[in-house]
């Protein structure tokens, strides 16, 4: 959901009938932090937190510095009813004393969706296509294993192999989503957001080599937009999941969902919308703070900013050059030209 079409309500705003660049801009970063306090205090517990214990996790987060005045907000509450005005949270005020806060959709998540197994989750979104999944139906597990075999490989993946080939009927073979369905789902996603800008940049970086990282690191510049792309995915996933289920008697007993008390920390099933107008779409994706100078380089060449050039890093120059080292011929090996200094560095 965008913020162009709300505005902060009279009641919840300071005295100032418009609020400076500064403290927009401001505003928006609080809005982001929010975001980030109450997936950070989700992940540490339950799906929603109390509005006091979200308050003092976004001052941990930016060392004291959240006021709500300081945004335009003359109590914490006033900030969070614009918030939940503006898409970003959900508030439980039907919960006995401090208010409850979630983000959009975490209550549901809760139930069927709340988080799948490790192992299966992997199963079905992990796309390579040179690795094969099968479900040991006496041991409630999933085994991975290279698709072909090769000599001198792990004894694990060989034992595996004779297992499998053994007693075909104790296993269940799990079918990935493909990376093109994944892809579909991104360009479909892209599609949804209403922000005309964040949406082309998407699209665009959906048609660049690597589809799928550009997508994700164009959407860490918006974690509202990334958490609702994520809680897509899981969706999506665990209907292919439910499906998989469904179409074998012998799996009806599978629990798909992580169980709550299990100590293994779960797999990545994570992934809302800008907050400033749409005209300044391209600078907030460009000035966001990721942690990877190759991410910025890759969000600014998306939004016009920066020259194909600039896309690929230092780090990742050295990868490609090493790729294609490795499969060069020896004939143009002979041809390269690296200074003599550099072959006897240690």
């Amino acid at each position: 959901m965008t913020t162009s079409s709300h505005s902060v309500p009279q009641t919840s705003t300071s005295a100032s009938n418009a609020p400076s660049d500064v403290q927009a801009e401001e505003k928006a970063a609080a809005f982001n932090v929010l975001a980030d306090a109450i997936a950070s205090l989700s992940q540490a517990g339950a799906s929603s937190a109390t509005g006091s214990a979200v308050r003092l996790e976004m001052g941990r987060r930016t060392y004291g510095g959240f006021d709500p005045k300081r945004v335009g907000y003359k109590r914490f509450r006033d900030f969070l009813d614009d918030a939940e005005a503006r898409g970003y949270v959900e508030i439980d005020r039907d919960r006995p004393g401090d208010v409850s806060v979630a983000i959009p959709g975490a209550t549901a998540e809760a139930g069927s969706t709340a988080r799948m197994r490790p192992d299966l989750w992997k199963a079905f979104s992990d796309w390579n296509p040179r690795t094969s999944r099968f479900y040991v139906l006496n041991e409630d597990r999933v085994v991975t294993l290279p698709t072909e075999p090769a000599p001198l490989e792990p004894t694990r993946y060989a034992e595996a192999r004779t297992k499998i080939s053994d007693n075909p009927s104790g296993f269940v073979e799990i079918k990935p989503i493909s990376r093109q369905q994944q892809l579909d789902w991104m360009r479909d996603f892209a599609l949804l957001v209403t922000d005309p800008e964040v949406s082309r940049v998407l699209t665009e970086a959906l048609k660049s080599e690597h589809p799928a990282r550009y997508f994700v690191v164009v959407l860490r510049s918006f974690p509202n937009l990334l958490n609702r792309w994520h809680n897509t995915l899981r969706e999506r996933v665990y209907t292919e999941a439910l499906k998989w289920r469904d179409s074998d008697s012998r799996l009806t007993s599978v629990q798909i969902n992580q169980v709550p008390s299990s100590a293994q920390p779960a797999m990545s099933q994570q992934p809302e919308e800008a907050v400033a107008p749409v005209k300044g779409a391209n600078r907030r994706v460009a000035e966001s703070p990721l942690k990877h100078t190759h991410d910025r380089d890759v969000v600014q060449f998306f939004t016009g900013q920066a020259s194909k050039s600039a896309v690929y890093s230092a780090a990742t120059l050295r990868q490609r050059l090493h790729e294609a080292i490795e499969r060069m011929p020896e004939s143009e090996l002979r041809k390269i030209c690296i200074p003599v200094g550099y072959l006897f560095e240690e």
